[in-house]
């Protein structure tokens, strides 16, 4: 047996996101991804674009990110700019961390979606969990070290082929 990975979504960007097919399909909170699903890896900044969508997700969504990255400093900035509760260290595809922010946003994982820009790690806790899953594709991605190029080409070889592109938005 061939170990695959099945995200329910693949799409480009986050803002790709549908607010009205998530609320229409039960969903009340939604995990995130911090390092190149929202913001660029260590500038803890975000887009325009991602700044004004987050403004949206908060009318009728929870929030929170549960995030790999160690550095507390970082975390507690991100915190601060995103307006949300943000988990560092989470060891994904590890389910502790995520099952916490859960608990806290007081959402069951079946009413949740994850979001992140890595198969081996965001995709792979969210199906742990039985969420809902969205891969999006990394926002700096021609600019990372040829390692981590390499292990995202290597991660989408288990990737299973009948995932489904997330082909509708906002703005259709």
């Amino acid at each position: 047996m061939h170990f695959r990975l099945r995200p329910t979504y693949i799409i480009e960007h986050v803002t790709d996101i549908n607010l009205d097919d998530l609320k229409g399909e039960g969903i009340k909170g939604l995990l995130f991804d911090l390092d190149n699903t929202l913001m660029p890896p260590n500038f803890c900044e975000l887009t325009e674009d991602i700044e004004k969508w987050l403004i949206e997700v908060k009318k009728d969504f929870k929030i929170a990110i549960v995030s790999n990255n160690p550095k507390l400093d970082y975390i507690e900035d991100a915190r601060k700019i995103l307006g949300c509760p943000v988990y560092g260290k989470a060891k994904k595809p590890q389910r502790t961390v995520a099952l916490k922010a859960l608990k806290e946003l007081d959402i069951l994982p079946s009413q949740a979606v994850i979001v992140g820009d890595r198969p081996l790690t965001d995709i792979f806790v969210g199906q742990r969990l039985g969420m809902i899953t969205i891969l999006v594709d990394p926002l700096i991605k021609h600019q990372e070290h040829a390692v981590i190029k390499f292990l995202r080409r290597l991660e989408r070889v288990f990737i299973h082929p009948a995932s489904k592109k997330f082909s509708v938005n906002n703005k259709e």
